[in-house]
Parts: structure tokens; sequence; C-alpha cells
């Protein structure tokens, strides 16, 4: 895959726990995948908010992403998580729209 991000340090509102739980669980499927937080959760001075996750694989389908969201469940109580994937290629507008602001996790 392309390297097409940034890595930007930052601040962002969840625990090392939890993220080192999201990035394990979609590693253990897909090593070369790339996960980003964007939405809300990556400013600081705010509240509250769901979790809005971008992935970079060509391998995840829909069952494992709900694989992935469920066992971030089990060990954190189930919130509002968005999961949006891409095969690297930003490929929709959306994902182009949030893609520069992205932090990588």
């Amino acid at each position: 895959m392309k390297k097409l991000y940034r890595n930007r340090k930052a601040e962002v509102r969840l625990t090392q726990r939890e993220i080192n739980t999201i990035k394990t669980s979609i590693l253990s499927i897909d090593t070369d995948a790339k996960v980003f937080l964007f939405g809300s959760r990556t400013d600081s001075s705010k509240r509250g908010g769901d979790i809005d996750i971008l992935i970079l694989s060509k391998l995840l389908t829909r069952k494992e992403i709900s694989q992935i969201r469920w066992s971030f469940f089990e060990r954190f109580g189930e919130q509002k998580m968005d999961i949006v994937i891409d095969d690297g290629t930003l490929r929709t507008p959306f994902v182009r729209m949030i893609f520069p602001k992205a932090i990588q996790l």
C-alpha cells in the first residue's frame, strides 16, 4: 500500500488501552492496515462524541469490522462507533474530506 498519510502526533480523546484494543483487533486481521481516528475525538477541547475510525485496508470485510466493533464493546461497553474502510485510494468524497485531519493511531 502506498504511503498516503501524515503521521501527526496529537492528543486524542481515547485511552491508550482503547487505542491498543482497536489497533490489535484490526492488525491481527491485516498487518498492513493503517488505522486513523477522525471527528470530534481528535479535538481535546470537546466532550463526548462517537468514536470515528478510518481504516485503510485491502483485506478487511464487513463481517470482520463487525467483529472488531464487538471486541471493543466487550472490553469497554457499547458506545457509538463508526468505522469507515477504504482500500488506500481515498476513493470516496467523504474519505477524501476526512483524511487530511485524521490522526493515525
